[in-house]
């Protein structure tokens, strides 16, 4: 079952409903939910928390898929034996493999929204008041709601993870260089020690350089051709060391909406 949850592609409401009906003979507690439309939504995969309530530790699954069109959340629990939570149960390794895997996108492998928004997010504070250099840059794949209806999700994710593991072969060095996914279809670079103008022109001299066709194996192999937009900002367009990340996304964010109005394809 939990199998099923985690490699199925292509739900339908139908299957999803008699999927948390099955569901309940194995659990205590079953909840399917509909969610708002977000554009936003990522494949995060499985989900595993723990909850102690009265004395009672929960196993409590959850993930959020697509079906026909909608959102939808299954959470799923189940009572566990003892009252300690499974991190008073663990070794300091098991520990920190546990937070590599929570900072870590399911789907690509690079860092996750998580590790952004809260690990770089205060790295880039902390050089802004050391007055050090440092850039992000979002990247977005060109047109990817077309691509997704025209070659499906399964080939939607390959051309995901390529995309992911190109900039990643320049963009990993923990602490100074690193790429993270921040939506279903859209990246952040985040480099220490270069200004915008320098990150912007390293990453053109990558795209110029970069396949623009990923070859997929889902059925018949196919060649998916893709370009890509990148709007990038660095610390020294700012006035302040407070809430570095969420200006320099906006900064990113606007310039990125007029690349994507022009067609495309560009790194600026």
């Amino acid at each position: 079952m939990m199998g099923k949850l985690q490699m199925d592609r292509e739900w339908t409401e139908q299957n999803l409903r008699a999927f948390a009906e099955g569901a309940q003979a194995a659990f205590e507690t079953v909840l399917l939910d509909e969610l708002p439309q977000d554009t936003g939504w990522q494949d995060e995969g499985l989900q595993v928390s723990y909850a102690l309530c009265n004395g009672r530790v929960s196993c409590v699954l959850h993930r959020t898929v697509r079906a026909d069109g909608k959102l939808w959340r299954i959470t799923m629990s189940a009572p566990l034996a003892g009252n300690l939570l499974p991190e008073e149960r663990m070794s300091a390794r098991e520990r920190e493999l546990c937070r590599e895997d929570l900072n870590h996108d399911f789907l690509s492998g690079v860092y996750n929204r998580r590790y952004l928004e809260t690990v770089i997010a205060a790295e880039l504070d902390r050089w802004a008041e050391q007055g050090r250099k440092a850039a992000v840059a979002l990247i977005s794949l060109d047109h990817g709601a077309q691509l997704r209806d025209t070659y499906g999700q399964p080939v939607m994710d390959q051309l995901i993870c390529f995309v992911a593991n190109q900039w990643k072969k320049y963009f990993d060095i923990p602490g100074s260089q690193i790429v993270c996914r921040l939506t279903g279809t859209t990246f952040v670079v985040g480099c220490l020690d270069l200004d915008g103008g320098q990150l912007a022109q390293q990453m053109r001299n990558i795209y110029a350089e970069m396949p623009h066709e990923c070859v997929t194996s889902m059925g018949m192999m196919k060649r998916v051709p893709f370009t890509l937009s990148v709007a990038v900002a660095g610390l020294d367009e700012l006035d302040s060391a407070a809430n570095c990340w969420q200006r320099l996304y906006a900064i990113c964010d606007e310039r990125l909406r007029g690349i994507q109005i022009s067609g495309g394809n560009k790194i600026c």
